[in-house]
């Protein structure tokens, strides 16, 4: 049998690791939002105490088109492999009876390796290691016996390197924001769990580049067999589609919007040891159905335990 406690921590250690990943359409064939970035846990805010997490994501894929401002690469492939840290803090206090939450995450080692047909040098690659955007979070959560939901709200920083030629950025230099609501609905006797997570991006402009990226809607959704060892085994995906235009004057090629979808297996362990909670997840997602935006795989690992 689960046990009450046991299970509310493994579900609260997943949804902060599934809400930790750092920045991967717009310019860039990219914007600030992760898709797939919620899995399971996705509504959970876990009991107080502090939180960390240590994550690592590979992104490999390939755009026809990449738009820097008013440079375009063509027929891109990119590689990026960010690792990351981040740390919440439950408060011992509720919010209109529900937890808060206070979370940041920085990636501290991001790597990126770009290729593409630069229109003045080539063919040509470039790749280098550099700090991320920072985030912070703030979140308020509720649970009623096996539902949970979650309100978050999130604001990026542009502190990652950045480079306006062709190099291999690590950060968008330029801020924005997310809202965020999501639920997880666990039943006990076949030990089934179904979370998702519906969120809306708004990023601010890229100044040196004169280039705003439209706002997006992003869906992610997990189902999963809980057996009683900790593990949790399943499907996870998500549906990405930008709803306004880009826009500036280095949005040269008009609208652009971009969409996506993503599907793959979704894995995670829970357990105590010493008393103290500690998970693990990996997950990995095959892109399809893409639209003025990189295509390609992406893959999660990480690990949460609480202090």
């Amino acid at each position: 049998m689960i046990c009450n406690l046991k299970l509310g921590l493994a579900c609260g250690l997943l949804a902060i690791f599934a809400q930790t990943h750092p920045v991967l359409a717009g310019e860039g064939g990219a914007g600030l939002t992760v898709p797939g970035s919620q899995a399971f846990g996705a509504g959970v805010t876990p009991p107080k105490g502090v939180y960390v997490t240590l994550g690592t994501l590979y992104y490999n894929g390939r755009a026809d088109v990449a738009p820097q401002g008013a440079r375009i690469d063509l027929n891109a492939r990119k590689t990026a492999i960010p690792t990351l840290v981040n740390m919440l803090w439950v408060l011992p206090v509720e919010v209109l009876g529900g937890r808060l939450g206070l979370s940041g995450t920085l990636p501290f080692a991001s790597f990126t390796r770009l290729e593409a047909e630069e229109p003045r040098l080539g063919r040509a690659t470039v790749s280098g290691w550099g700090i991320g955007d920072a985030s912070i979070k703030a979140q308020l959560g509720w649970t009623h016996g096996t539902f949970s939901h979650t309100v978050s709200t999130s604001a990026w920083f542009p502190t990652g390197r950045y480079d306006p030629g062709f190099a291999p950025n690590a950060g968008k230099n330029h801020g924005g924001f997310n809202l965020t609501w999501g639920f997880t609905q666990i039943w006990k006797e076949p030990g089934i769990e179904l979370s998702s997570a519906l969120g809306v991006t708004s990023e601010l402009k890229n100044r040196t580049t004169d280039y705003r990226n439209g706002t997006a809607l992003n869906l992610d959704a997990a189902i999963g067999k809980i057996f009683s060892n900790g593990i949790t085994v399943g499907v996870a995906g998500y549906a990405y589609q930008q709803v306004s235009d880009d826009k500036g004057r280095g949005a040269t090629l008009g609208a652009f919007k971009g969409k996506a979808l993503g599907l793959g297996p979704a894995l995670s362990y829970s357990t105590l040891v010493n008393g103290r909670p500690l998970s693990f997840a990996i997950r990995h997602y095959r892109e399809f159905a893409v639209a003025h935006r990189f295509t390609g795989h992406m893959t999660t690992m990480t690990a949460t335990t609480r202090f």
